[in-house]
């Protein structure tokens, strides 16, 4: 008896040491494994490899295209942002300057609750919109037209409404100066 129970004890002594052989071996050949792969990625250049410049970027880079909104954050005056929408476009007039833009966004703001900043928003706002749609629109006609209005009606408006009603009007098949029109005499 005494000898069996040492062939039993051998035994799982023996079968212990097999899984420890086992494991050995086993998280042996990781650490190779990760030591041969980090060997390799030392081997690698310490920089970044890029493809080519596709054709239609080598004759330079497009020109940057004008933010879609000016942000509260963004520290860009209205002005300047209107200047460099209308500067982008190919028959644009050269001697324009923030001075124009300035003086619109001043005869309309003490007739709206609106800050020159919203202005010029919910004016690009509005033409973009009314271009999607396929109706011809234009910021600075808006503005200048606007303004032109606003100094013959009494009392102070939404901005953003009188954007809103303007661009139903268009999309009624109006024209500019027709909407234009219909929007201030009903005010």
């Amino acid at each position: 008896m005494k000898i069996s129970l040492s062939l039993v004890t051998v035994r799982r002594l023996l079968s212990i040491l097999s899984v420890s052989l086992s494991v050995a071996a086993i998280t042996g050949c990781e650490d190779d494994e990760l030591q041969q792969s980090q060997q390799f990625d030392e081997r690698q250049p310490s920089y970044a490899i890029i493809k080519p410049v596709p054709q239609n970027l080598q004759d330079g880079m497009p020109m940057a295209k004008p933010v879609e909104m000016l942000s509260v954050a963004d520290p860009t005056p209205p002005e300047q942002w209107l200047l460099t929408i209308y500067q982008s476009r190919p028959d644009a007039d050269k001697a324009r300057d923030t001075g124009y833009y300035q003086r619109l966004l001043s005869s309309i703001k003490p007739h709206v609750h609106e800050q020159p900043r919203v202005i010029a928003n919910r004016t690009v706002q509005t033409t973009r919109q009314l271009q999607e749609m396929g109706i011809e629109a234009d910021e600075d006609k808006i503005l200048e037209d606007f303004s032109a209005q606003l100094q013959s009606v009494t009392g102070r408006y939404v901005y953003g409404e009188l954007c809103a009603n303007y661009s139903n009007l268009r999309q009624q098949q109006l024209s500019h100066h027709e909407a234009t029109q219909n929007l201030f005499e009903s005010l």
